[in-house]
């Protein structure tokens, strides 16, 4: 057992331990644990991007890809275990896998279904996951599970009398509000049970506080290795996926092509953005300048502005861009 406190400003990461289970077993594997303790201010909003993750819960190498299907050797699972789950008339995600191996690794995709030797995922994989890559799962964090009872944010019998979790779907392009219901016991959206909701590997959170400062504990393990995020048309409230800051140009964001990065230009007008959000972060709005090769704001060269740990960029990838995946290496 390791214990140690790492201070980031308005972040508290308290690392807990260390295991791991030796090479690529069909296992369950247990990562660097962590809290995460996030300091949210009073009246105001909060922008958290969750550097924690839950604890692998199958790792293995795939057997054969059937389109958006993929098998393992045996039956090494519960049937329905990886199941959706129903919010309204919604079949929402709770698990989703990691790519370890392969052109594409790092990129996680929403699981829908599964057999006792196959899940069904969220998308096409047949052109980028092949026979014996490596695959790991992980339960998706839920409203639940990020603040079981509500707490530690105030609850109200309506949206307007309580504090709010906000999540932003970049695929609708909007923002949703949920708040804890003091009425039903429950996390709503609207008249609707939101428990189970899950947040998105590539979504960040914010949260509306409506009264005095509190903090929020969120326990989990250290992402670690390639991390892929997807980046779509339009406005996307991602995290830094990592417990440790970078620079934006340590960031990988640009990768010379518009198909796997962001796209340059000589004005912000002209080329994506990218909007640094954290807890008392003011925000400012950055673009990569593609005549001096750096990144700027406004005129101000900005290579070494630092993205915090627990911090939400907001990237606004301009149309016609296509959706392209962020890679990040482990920057530690």
């Amino acid at each position: 057992m390791i214990t140690r406190e790492i201070s980031y400003g308005a972040f508290l990461l308290i690392a807990l331990s260390f295991s791991s289970s030796p090479g690529f077993a069909q296992t369950a594997t247990t990562g660097p644990g962590a809290v995460m303790e996030i300091n949210v201010t009073a009246n105001g909003y909060t922008y958290i991007g969750l550097p924690v993750c839950k604890n692998v819960v199958y790792r293995g190498r795939v057997s054969s890809v059937s389109g958006s299907s993929i098998s393992f050797p045996g039956t090494p699972f519960t049937s329905g275990a990886f199941a959706t789950t129903s919010i309204a008339t919604e079949q929402v995600p709770q698990f989703y896998i990691e790519l370890l191996s392969g052109v594409e690794i790092g990129s996680m995709i929403s699981i829908l279904s599964n057999t006792s030797s196959s899940l069904t995922l969220a998308e096409n994989v047949a052109s980028f996951v092949a026979q014996n890559e490596i695959v790991q799962i992980r339960p998706m964090h839920t409203l639940n599970s990020l603040f079981p009872a509500g707490a530690p944010l105030r609850g109200g019998t309506s949206q307007t009398s309580a504090d709010e979790v906000i999540v932003y779907d970049a695929a609708q392009q909007r923002s949703f509000s949920h708040f804890f219901s003091t009425s039903t016991n429950n996390w709503m959206r609207g008249t609707v049970d939101n428990g189970k909701r899950s947040i998105l590997p590539n979504q960040s959170i914010y949260i509306y506080r409506k009264t005095v400062a509190t903090k929020v504990r969120i326990p989990g393990v250290v992402k670690t290795g390639v991390t892929g995020i997807d980046i779509l048309p339009g406005n996307n409230l991602v995290p830094n996926p990592y417990p440790v800051s970078f620079t934006l140009q340590q960031a990988n964001l640009v990768t010379g092509s518009v198909s796997t990065g962001l796209l340059g230009g000589t004005s912000a007008s002209t080329a994506d953005q990218v909007t640094i959000y954290g807890p008392g972060l003011a925000p400012r709005t950055y673009f990569y300048h593609s005549g001096s090769a750096e990144w700027r704001a406004g005129t101000t060269p900005s290579n070494n502005v630092v993205i915090p740990v627990g911090a939400s960029l907001l990237i606004n990838r301009r149309s016609p861009s296509p959706a392209f995946t962020w890679l990040k290496t482990q920057p530690f």
